[in-house]
């Protein structure tokens, strides 16, 4: 009677554990490092140990609808204060999510099939479907067989199935050989879709290969870390507050991306590794003054026109100030565009927004939880503070940049996406590393790489 009755104890003892580690939601996600687990946004604001800043660096660490990324050792402290044998429960679950995630291959999901568009017609990537142009015999009899039917997906279109081609006979691959690189700067303004895209994208939605120079940064994982920007074929600035605890051997940047969840686009993406991180010196991973870091690529990317470097404004001076206060500035990224979702955008946004003079700015953050003695620093600039128009949390490390002075659709480098009080609020605008002020800096160290970049 006694061994039935310790028996059941055990069994609601080990019910209870399991109940709290469900109720956690700790669980192991790609999303986050290794040193972290996954987690309802709430659960890991009531196990916080650590404090909290008065701002909020635009990091990406997400998991998932309402789910963030947090410490596994606060988590792990946290469970075990609660229950014996949680713990334990808790690396079974891991064992059980990992399993899952290798039998699907991470992030690569089984293919749908195609959508159908009409007898003998579907739906594939535009660069898949073959022009059938006739030149000569039949022009006004025989159409292209590209058909009329609306497909669902940006970038697809309708094709004969006797159209569909392999990527390697791709006619864009063609039109790649004829690429020839003008300079820094050039955006795409029509994007590079090369005929009439009838898929209804959003006011802040970037069209393909509008911005060549986005780069987007991924774990060793090939999960999504933050945003950057090409300044040269081997070189890609971003913040260091997002790569402060990764390493060469964690990290991979991909030029040319735009849809981070597929790889329809005209035009494939270029990715390469990492071969040396450079943070500045004096960077502070609280306060997060000069949030700059400078990625050596492993070997140069190959420019085309969907990935072409952004120009660097020069060194800081009244005439600099004057010039990008006076442009139009936009700031691109992956990051969430509704800060109460935890869901970061799969398609690159494009925000509009107006520079803000550096007293102005600290007059307006001085009226938020940073309160009457904040000071604003040298090496941040700002932009924003239109309500419903932000850059937030994911877009860490992307690029604001701003038009170049008496030329059109050519644009240079102003900021790098930093920290914010909130996102999108009115008159609180956000904050950004300032790269004319830190331009000497980046030079020092492209000098000392022995490269040069091309000037405007």
């Amino acid at each position: 009677m006694s061994g039935t009755t310790s028996r059941g104890r055990w069994f609601w003892m080990a019910m209870a554990a399991l109940a709290l580690v469900t109720n956690a939601q700790d669980t192991v996600s790609p999303m986050c490092r290794d040193d972290e687990l996954c987690t309802t946004v709430e659960h890991c604001k009531e196990t916080d140990d650590s404090g909290r800043k008065g701002i909020s660096p635009r990091i990406g660490r997400f998991c998932g609808t309402g789910q963030m990324c947090c410490e596994r050792l606060q988590l792990e402290s946290w469970n075990a204060s609660m229950a014996e044998g949680v713990e334990r429960q808790q690396r079974t679950n891991q064992r059980v999510a990992v399993s899952a995630i290798r039998d699907t291959n991470g992030n690569v999901l089984e293919p749908e099939p195609n959508e159908s568009c009409g007898m003998n017609m579907e739906c594939v990537p535009r660069k898949l479907c073959r022009d059938n142009i006739i030149i000569d015999d039949g022009r006004n009899i025989i159409n292209p067989r590209i058909g009329m039917g609306q497909c669902t997906r940006s970038l697809h279109r309708c094709c004969a199935l006797d159209q569909k081609v392999e990527a390697s006979q791709s006619p864009y691959v063609v039109k790649l050989s004829g690429f020839k690189y003008k300079s820094c700067g050039w955006s795409n303004p029509q994007g590079l879709i090369p005929d009439k895209d009838k898929y209804n994208y959003t006011e802040d939605v970037s069209i393909f290969g509008q911005f060549p120079w986005t780069v987007a940064i991924f774990t060793g994982r090939q999960q999504f870390l933050c945003g950057g920007t090409l300044i040269h074929p081997q070189l890609v600035l971003t913040s260091s507050h997002n790569i402060v605890n990764e390493t060469v051997d964690t990290l991979m940047a991909r030029a040319g991306d735009w849809d981070l969840n597929s790889l329809d686009e005209p035009y494939e993406h270029q990715g390469r590794r990492i071969k040396q991180i450079i943070m500045h010196p004096e960077f502070d991973p609280e306060a997060l003054f000069n949030d700059i870091a400078l990625l050596v690529l492993d070997e140069p990317i190959q420019l085309a026109p969907h990935i072409q470097p952004l120009c660097l404004p020069p060194p800081e001076s009244p005439q600099v100030w004057g010039d990008l206060l006076s442009a139009t500035c936009y700031a691109t990224g992956w990051g969430t565009k509704d800060p109460s979702s935890g869901s970061l955008e799969r398609v690159l946004k494009r925000i509009q927004l107006p520079l803000v003079e550096h007293d102005e700015c600290q007059a307006m953050l001085r009226n938020t939880r940073l309160e009457k003695r904040f000071r604003l620093r040298p090496s941040f600039l700002c932009a924003g503070g239109d309500e419903g128009k932000d850059t937030c949390k994911g877009d860490g490390g992307s690029p604001l940049f701003c038009s170049m002075p008496g030329q059109t659709d050519r644009y240079q480098m102003a900021g790098i996406v930093s920290w914010g009080i909130e996102c999108a609020e009115a008159d609180i605008p956000s904050v950004y590393a300032n790269v004319p002020y830190l331009r000497p800096w980046i030079d020092e160290q492209i000098k000392a790489l022995g490269l040069q970049l091309s000037g405007p």
